[in-house]
């Protein structure tokens, strides 16, 4: 259903943060493959589109003293011809191969995928993995950088003000030693929602783990961190009793619903299942 509203291109990011500070009932667009299908069941709730499809200075993705900057406006298609090696690559690579399909992703941008805040978002797990932040720019305010965990609030719902843009996403790149492990999965291999998602990284200082990060999607109304598995895991060999205490904490940490993709008992089920499979493959590796 398509209603009345006004249609901005800006030329600049300095004119797209304009453009949403002096309109009301403001949106921005980018890869619009949330928005256009969101428009076919109901009348869009604001008064302007600002498209940023034309910005050149979110399509970049720069490294500057072991950071990485992805920004807002690359694409999935853009993220899995990149190349950076390590745990990122390890991360990036079959999340972007699971991700939708060569259509959707050639349209599809990280900035759009972290702003909608889906419980089921394919990129936010790996984010969480990497232990991401945003970047957030406002006329008025400037720039403020937030922990990915704390932009995301709850279902769809982030603390990104109206007149705000997130035009980037910053990570440290992950020491060499670094083991990680994605897995998503759906009732396909390809171009399907989550039932569950995980991604993790772990780092071993000798047999023990010295640190991790466990990020599970689709399990809870956000994409979340298992702490309470991560805390289960920290000091600890990976041995098989260690992966099994693990498992039942990230299982603990979910709190899945029902819907028509899955119930929640064997979304329960399966955190426990890809948990143990992904810290078998990160000590076997």
């Amino acid at each position: 259903m398509i209603n009345d509203f006004n249609f901005v291109q800006p030329a600049s990011v300095a004119e797209a943060l304009e453009a949403l500070s002096t309109n009301d009932g403001v949106q921005a667009l980018a890869g619009g493959t949330n928005v256009m299908v969101n428009m076919k069941r109901a009348p869009l709730k604001t008064e302007c589109l600002v498209d940023l499809s034309k910005l050149d200075e979110l399509k970049t993705i720069t490294e500057k003293d072991g950071r990485i900057r992805l920004g807002a406006g690359v694409t999935f298609s853009e993220l899995l011809d990149w190349k950076p090696g390590g745990a990122i690559e390890d991360l990036m690579q079959p999340m972007c191969r699971a991700f939708a399909g060569p259509l959707i992703r050639n349209l599809a941008t990280v900035g759009g995928n972290v702003c909608d805040a889906s419980a089921a978002a394919d990129l936010s797990p790996v984010l969480l993995a990497l232990d991401a932040s945003v970047e957030l720019q406002s006329a008025s305010q400037g720039t403020r950088i937030l922990d990915l965990r704390e932009f995301i609030q709850g279902v769809r719902k982030t603390v990104l003000r109206k007149d705000e843009l997130l035009t980037a996403i910053t990570f440290a790149r992950p020491d060499n030693d670094v083991r990680c492990f994605y897995y998503k999965l759906g009732k396909r291999k390809a171009d399907a929602i989550s039932i569950v998602s995980l991604a993790m990284t772990v780092k071993l200082d000798k047999d023990n783990v010295s640190a991790s990060r466990i990020a599970l999607g689709a399990v809870a109304p956000m994409t979340i961190r298992a702490v309470a598995a991560e805390k289960a895991l920290e000091g600890k060999p990976l041995s098989d009793d260690t992966i099994d205490s693990v498992a039942d904490a990230a299982i603990g940490d979910s709190s899945p619903i029902d819907d028509f993709r899955s119930g929640g008992d064997y979304r329960r089920q399966m955190v426990g299942v890809l948990v143990k499979k992904g810290l078998i493959a990160i000590r076997d590796a």
